[in-house]
């Protein structure tokens, strides 16, 4: 549907549902696919590899990706306002210019992740060791930080409500 011109994919489902559990061995698979201006806005992804994947200027708020991997993905001028992603990967993606206001990073990993500021947002264990960042656009703006690794390696222990800026 995306390759004959639809890009309004607005609160779909997409997840693996096989017979066994799946952590990622058996896993719905969109590694590399170019899926630019997508709106998946409310969308819920379960277990989707997306490694790779190009995702400029796509409108993700509030989506749920939960155990996914956008690792290496190029997710440039687009919205995660108010996203949830759970125990997602976001490995040495490149999020410049993304919107990451409002997001529940808890679990989430943002290691070598070119990234802006994010702004009263969830960051319980998450990872942003090697990011391409300044610990201060991290730990400001009502960040709510609870054992996260900063991109120097260190580890804010917390619970710590960051400032207002």
């Amino acid at each position: 549907r995306y390759a004959a011109g639809e890009r309004n994919f607005a609160g779909i489902k997409l997840l693996y549902s096989g017979w066994r559990p799946s952590k990622h061995g058996d896993s719905v698979d969109l590694d590399g696919v170019v899926l630019r201006d997508i709106n998946l806005r409310g969308a819920y992804l379960h277990e989707v590899m997306m490694i790779g994947v190009d995702l400029t200027g796509a409108d993700m708020g509030g989506i749920f990706l939960d155990e996914c991997c956008l690792a290496e993905g190029i997710i440039r001028n687009a919205n995660l306002c108010a996203a949830n992603v759970f125990n997602s990967s976001f490995t040495n993606a490149d999020l410049r210019e993304t919107d990451l206001d409002h997001i529940n990073a808890t679990f989430a990993s943002f290691r070598g992740a070119y990234l802006r500021t994010l702004e009263r947002a969830i960051l319980l264990e998450a990872d942003f060791k090697g990011a391409h960042t300044e610990e201060g656009l991290i730990c400001r703006c009502g960040n709510l930080i609870w054992n996260t690794t900063m991109p120097d390696g260190s580890i804010i222990k917390g619970p710590m409500v960051c400032s207002a800026r």
